[in-house]
């Protein structure tokens, strides 16, 4: 699961470090925008890459697709199951099986830059959130999905998860699926090598846990 982010990286260091492995990108939308760098959390307005008629392109949309749901769990309660959600999290399990998220997976993909994502863990009768980051990436990035128009009409997106790796074990039983720099643009451009890359991040890739101060 990831349900809150940071994303302290610049513009400047974004399109640097992207550049040096992928290709050119550009800034597609309004510099005037004010962005959560730190905390970002579900319907937040975030960065997220996006390739269209080939460029790679840097762009603003919502976090959490809205979309109508079945929820059983409402039928106990007398409750009508069929409601509206933000799905902020998507399964890859599901992407790459249910006909509406695998037609997203195929046409639309996006890249979420991240500097850290949290958890929290619990500990003594509390959860404290963990920061948690890659040791040798201050950038990085969660594969995700995008839609152009939800149910709502908006422009809005959704990270990844996949299975835990040994680390991410220890804290949750998901992880967004962590895209590394140099495979960013092998994501967006390429449907085979974007779904292997939607798997849990090799235990080699060393990643760190401390107390977030959020």
């Amino acid at each position: 699961m990831c349900g809150r982010y940071e994303n302290a990286s610049s513009n400047e260091e974004l399109q640097e470090l992207f550049e040096s492995y992928a290709g050119t990108l550009e800034i597609a939308y309004d510099l005037s925008d004010i962005l959560k760098e730190e905390n970002i959390a579900p319907t937040n307005r975030v960065k997220v890459i996006v390739c269209e008629e080939g460029k790679f392109l840097l762009k603003v949309m919502k976090w959490g697709i809205r979309s109508k749901i079945f929820d059983p769990s409402r039928l106990t309660k007398g409750l009508d199951p069929n409601i509206e959600k933000d799905i902020f999290n998507s399964k890859i399990e599901t992407v790459s099986k249910s006909a509406k998220w695998k037609k997203l997976f195929a046409g639309s993909r996006c890249l979420f830059p991240m500097t850290a994502f949290y958890e929290w863990v619990p500990s003594g009768g509390r959860k404290i959130p963990q920061r948690i980051s890659l040791d040798k990436e201050k950038i990085f990035f969660a594969g995700g999905i995008f839609t152009d128009k939800d149910i709502k009409g908006e422009v809005s997106s959704s990270i990844i998860t996949c299975e835990p790796n040994k680390f991410m074990k220890k804290v949750h039983n998901r992880m967004p699926a962590l895209i590394t720099p140099e495979d960013a643009g092998s994501f967006l451009e390429d449907n085979d090598a974007a779904l292997q890359l939607c798997s849990p991040l090799d235990d080699s890739e060393k990643m760190k846990i401390g107390k977030a101060e959020i």
